[in-house]
């Protein structure tokens, strides 16, 4: 032992430890009083307030005017290097989102201008993401069915169906020369397919100013601890079944089947379009297959490199999605890769510019789409905090939460008007982003003027991309998220409970949808929080010999059971949820249920019976006592007397105790808030053991849990004085009550020879 600590104090009860300590008295004031100086708090008009709530809402004010020089270079490295990863991938989740990828482009920009402006964090990157837009897609696909055309011989099929003449538009319909109404299906086929993308692109932008009001909403309110309802193995188990619907939803590409795949929704969907792959898979398209597996590797392979030669590399990646777009951008123009033999599904047509900015016209869907935009605001909302806090925590500056949901509301919010789709925060982006050398949010800004001249100039030249590398680009990206599964064995060790909460929530999500699955992890999370509440850590507390330590007797050998004391530990705070457990827990803990003794007490009265002659009637003698310092062996230490209900006094005013002991101390270090459920359930167990002879005492309890209980009535049957400081504070008047019930029960009672050890902290005094 490296250390002795000796102590010397009086015991101190509630009552006397408040009379000898001055407590600092608060002005409280009234609730009309506190609404009053709230008010006028609030509208108050200075240039200094002013100043405040604007920097409040626009955080670039406060960060910008300090920027330092010496970060420029970091930064436009980041930017550079952010900015030529969102090409690609733009245009590869604007084709997961079930969208036209230059609405991805957008998805890229305009998001990425505002987050510039509204964050507060340095290094979160936001774009388009995997989850996200699959339930983009999602929606997209329960919205606007899909047209499949097809021809009976020269009959022009819609979905299996022929065309009704009579519901045609005039402008599509033209007569041969023997005057026959025909279709004009080459222009009718166009305008209906781009019908169809334009409808899709409104649902898209409808549900993204949804999600963004949501957001907006929760900000304003406040209400961003609605997200700790997503615990990390809920988020991470979601997050890692979601990937295997992004996945399985990108595999038809890969293979040249998109034309041949239903899209699916609720559960067993991934089955069914798994189902569809396999039973077309002598369909697929060998050009597309060639590319797909030429691509997949070469990602896999450099990323890998980019990973391992991270420090050779200087932090720069080598932009291998880029590098692939534009091969296969030159080989496809070049080969006619679209055209037969080959048949490659490519983007097409990529316009330039910006779109125009317009209330999206689908918001009457908003009642059907509710739920799914809630569960986009708040994975969007849980994702991004948790990369803004691991990288603030990490680099040592502070960020607003509240801030962080309000300027992804506006990036939703905003941008819904210009043709953009759902954005969150990306991993990998901005694992990149701050590995490459970003500082700051002008990183956004940076990043955004690569996409600008993209945007105006060079997105037609994108236009002959096989679908099958965006496919394959996604897929690639998703590693990250299959990577969790490395977690699971440490998690196992650390939580049983929260392990199974991520398997059953990343099964559920897989079988039954994102929607259904992410129910299930949530009320997965409800349900292990109560069995953790109703079930919490409850022990008996023996004493280290010779110190003021208390542990749990049966795992420490050196701690041991006071005679005639129980010392209830009980590791939670105490509500209407769990007052039921708490009871059950004490009652099993001490070995007897006062209510089952004062009952059989009540029957025996009635048939004029003995008390003392009840079993659990017990007397602590003086041989429990350990007499010198070398009997701290685990055998002297812990020895018991057996039951000897035939010494037991029934005396009126000596009643022996019917419990087995003489006082009941409680624990109650651990109870941070109590509630008057669990209040009054307290003082009818203490008034139930009370009746029985026992003394009950408090230890440790907080000011609020002892104003709660007061407030319920606890004065009128547990004086101040029971209420103690410590535990310790609290065993040492029980050691006393304990001493006077030997001596009146047995006059021939010494105190034991080393109770007057100045070393012994029990009967006499505290030292240490």
């Amino acid at each position: 032992m490296d250390s002795t600590v000796l102590v010397s104090r009086p015991t101190y009860n509630d009552e006397n430890f408040h009379q000898t300590y001055d407590v600092n008295e608060k002005n409280r004031l009234g609730y009309r009083e506190q609404l009053q100086r709230f008010a006028r708090s609030q509208t108050q008009c200075s240039l200094h307030r002013f100043w405040k709530i604007l920097v409040s809402f626009f955080p670039v004010f406060l960060w910008l005017p300090k920027y330092k020089k010496k970060y420029i270079v970091g930064d436009l490295i980041a930017g550079w290097t952010v900015g030529v990863i969102r090409i690609p991938q733009g245009m590869a989740y604007a084709l997961l989102a079930g969208v036209q990828p230059v609405f991805g482009l957008y998805s890229c920009f305009f998001p990425v201008l505002l987050w510039f402006v509204f964050s507060t964090s340095k290094h979160t990157s936001v774009g388009t993401m995997a989850v996200v837009c699959l339930m983009i897609q999602n929606l997209i696909d329960i919205h606007v069915p899909d047209i499949i055309p097809s021809y009976n011989g020269t009959q022009l099929l819609l979905n299996g169906k022929a065309v009704d003449l009579e519901k045609v538009d005039p402008q599509y319909i033209i007569t041969d020369s023997e005057n026959n109404r025909l279709l004009n299906d080459s222009s009718f086929l166009d305008d209906k397919l781009s019908n169809l993308e334009a409808e899709k692109i409104q649902v898209a932008c409808s549900a993204t100013l949804l999600v963004g009001i949501i957001q907006l909403s929760m900000a304003l309110l406040r209400l961003g601890f609605l997200t700790t309802l997503l615990s990390d193995p809920v988020i991470q188990g979601f997050t890692t079944g979601a990937a295997f619907h992004v996945m399985m939803s990108q595999v038809k590409y890969l293979f040249g089947l998109a034309k041949y795949v239903g899209k699916y929704n609720g559960p067993f969907a991934l089955f069914k379009t798994l189902g569809d792959i396999l039973h077309h898979l002598p369909q697929s398209n060998i050009a597309d297959v060639i590319i797909s597996a030429i691509a997949l590797p070469t990602l896999l392979v450099v990323k890998y490199l980019n990973e391992r030669y991270k420090q050779k590399l200087r932090n720069i990646p080598i932009p291998v999605e880029l590098i692939l777009v534009v091969l296969a951008t030159v080989i496809s123009y070049f080969g006619n890769l679209d055209d037969p033999p080959y048949n490659v599904n490519i983007v097409k047509t990529i316009p330039t510019g910006f779109p125009d900015f317009s209330m999206p016209s689908r918001t009457d869907l908003w009642s059907e789409m509710v739920t799914d935009c809630l569960i986009m605001a708040f994975i969007s909302v849980a994702i991004s905090l948790s990369l803004t806090k691991i990288y603030s925590d990490k680099h040592g500056y502070d960020v607003d939460a509240n801030q962080e949901i309000f300027a992804l509301g506006i990036c939703n919010t905003i941008p819904a008007f210009l043709s953009s789709f759902a954005v969150a925060a990306s991993l990998s982006r901005t694992a990149i982003q701050e590995s490459t050398g970003g500082k700051t949010q002008l990183v956004s800004i940076l990043s955004s003027i690569l996409m600008l001249i993209v945007l105006i100039w060079l997105a037609p030249l994108f236009e002959p991309v096989p679908k099958s590398l965006l496919a394959c680009i996604i897929i690639v990206a998703l590693k990250s998220l299959f990577k969790q599964f490395e977690k699971l064995k440490e998690l196992f060790l650390v939580s049983k409970i929260d392990f199974t909460i991520w398997v059953v929530t990343c099964f559920s999500v897989v079988v039954l949808g994102v929607d259904l699955g992410l129910a299930v992890g949530v009320a997965m999370a409800i349900a292990a929080l109560i069995y953790r509440i109703q079930h919490p850590k409850h022990v008996i507390l023996g004493r280290i010999m010779h110190t003021d330590l208390y542990a749990d007797h049966k795992k420490y050998k050196d701690a041991y059971e006071i005679p005639g004391v129980k010392i209830f530990h009980y590791a939670d705070s105490v509500s209407f949820t769990n007052k039921d457990a708490f009871r059950n827990s004490l009652y099993k803990a001490v070995g007897s249920n006062p209510s089952t003794i004062l009952s059989k007490i009540e029957k025996r009265k009635k048939k004029g019976g003995n008390l003392a002659a009840d079993s659990e009637t017990r007397l602590i003698r003086m041989e429990e006592f350990p007499t010198s310092r070398t009997e701290t062996s685990d055998d002297k230490v812990r020895k018991r007397s057996n039951l000897s209900p035939e010494g037991a006094s029934t005396s009126n005013n000596n009643p022996a105790p019917l419990m087995g002991f003489h006082v009941l101390i409680f624990d109650a270090t651990m109870w941070s808030f109590i509630d008057s459920t669990a209040s009054r359930e307290i003082i009818q167990i203490i008034v139930k053991f009370q009746s029985l002879g026992v003394t009950v005492l408090i230890a440790g309890a907080s000011g609020n849990v002892i104003n709660t209980l007061d407030g319920c009535g606890l004065t009128s049957h547990l004086s101040r004085d029971r209420v103690f400081v410590t535990v310790h504070d609290a065993v040492v008047h029980a050691e006393r009550i304990v001493q006077q019930q030997l001596r009146r029960n047995d006059e021939s009672f010494e105190e034991p020879p080393f109770s007057s050890m100045p070393d012994y902290p029990g009967f006499d005094s505290l030292a240490l």
